[in-house]
């Protein structure tokens, strides 16, 4: 073999070596460094045909611990819609939750919070593709007990927050998140080709049926990370976010996107919140993209916390059932994953903290036993 044909050669390897390479991230101007403390393996194959399509949001259940609540973007407005829980197998639908007199279109993200002692589940009710429907609101309801023997189906009755934006406008959103710290909904726009937004409001029960205004939190990244012309777009900046979620003790942040026509551009972001840290300061700061996250999920609009190490992702699937992964990294030394371990066990807030408490005693988020 002549010189020139290795060199050829070997230059044609790096080419191609790099074009699979993981793309960097650019982000307020920075390229930003991966994170490395997530594995990931494929726990399970969401059986849609038995389940639900179109998983657009999940959240870990509080109250039977075991179970992931998962809901869909796809109702019929003349048809009750409907949530279900399943193990993180996704073979089998352990509850299936109606709810009395609850109908809207395009259902887009969930997430699970306690308030006042008792654990919620909130429905964004959101989705606007054409930006132009303006009816958004945020489904809540105390999360039931998983019974798949006695109580395979429940229906509840649920309440919604109604909103509008500060600036009068119409967006499209896919992405809620609670906080349990400050008892604090928050909501982030999909936006194509363009920077996402981050919205706020305060969880309360006493809305009633007045339309709220949210306030304007942050841009996540800035315009001009998002190139000059339209084929520099998909390669630059943070854009499509579809899920996103906040750990149970408030002390970690997720946000992802998904991106079907470039398929190596998605990414989850990270962030680890400093003490006193509002999410709204966390979310203006720079995160971390996971390197474990480099598997392609077609419409990947769902994540939620376990606890501070585990969280799970899954999709939407035209093509077949969409797999269900669990990210994991290790626990502190001497520490017990009391959520997946313990039985009948819930959230409580004290003083600000949050604890699990079980039948066996009170235990911090990490599984320390406090009494």
């Amino acid at each position: 073999m002549s010189k020139r044909i290795f060199f050829i050669g070997a230059l044609f390897v790096i080419i191609s070596a790099c074009s699979n390479a993981a793309p960097k991230l650019v982000y307020n101007g920075d390229t930003l460094e991966w994170n490395n403390e997530f594995t990931k393996r494929q726990c399970g194959t969401l059986d849609i045909k038995k389940n639900i399509i179109e998983v657009s949001g999940i959240a870990c259940s509080r109250v039977t611990p075991g179970y992931i609540w998962m809901q869909s973007d796809e109702t019929d407005e003349d048809t009750n819609p409907f949530i279900i829980a399943t193990t993180e197998k996704g073979a089998e639908r352990a509850c299936k939750v109606k709810f009395n007199k609850i109908y809207r279109w395009d259902w887009e993200d969930m997430s699970g919070g306690v308030y006042d002692g008792k654990n919620y589940l909130f429905i964004g009710a959101f989705g606007d593709n054409d930006e132009t429907d303006g009816d958004y609101s945020i489904i809540y309801f105390e999360e039931p007990a998983i019974d798949p023997v006695n109580k395979p189906e429940v229906t509840v009755t649920a309440s919604r927050i109604k909103y509008i934006y500060p600036d009068s406008a119409f967006h499209n959103a896919e992405a809620l998140m609670y906080d349990n710290r400050e008892q604090m909904i928050y909501i982030i726009t999909k936006v194509y080709y363009n920077v996402c937004q981050v919205f706020r409001i305060p969880f309360r029960l006493d809305y009633g049926d007045e339309e709220q205004t949210l306030e304007y939190v942050c841009d996540l990244g800035v315009r001009s990370d998002l190139g000059e012309s339209a084929d520099d777009r998909p390669y630059k900046g943070f854009h499509l976010v579809t899920a996103a979620d906040i750990s149970p003790d408030g002390k970690y942040i997720l946000i992802k996107n998904h991106n079907n026509i470039v398929a190596t551009y998605c990414w989850i972001l990270y962030w680890e919140r400093q003490d006193g840290e509002s999410v709204a300061d966390a979310v203006k700061r720079q995160p971390q993209p996971l390197k474990c996250y480099n598997t392609y999920e077609w419409q990947g609009e769902a994540i939620c916390w376990l606890d501070n190490s585990v969280f799970y992702t899954t999709s939407d699937s035209d093509k077949g059932n969409p797999p269900i992964f669990k990210y994991t990294r290790p626990y502190p030394e001497a520490v017990e994953n009391v959520q997946a371990e313990k039985s009948s066990n819930h959230l409580v807030m004290i003083d600000k903290a949050l604890y699990v408490s079980t039948k066996e005693g009170l235990y911090t988020i990490d599984g320390r036993r406090v009494q």
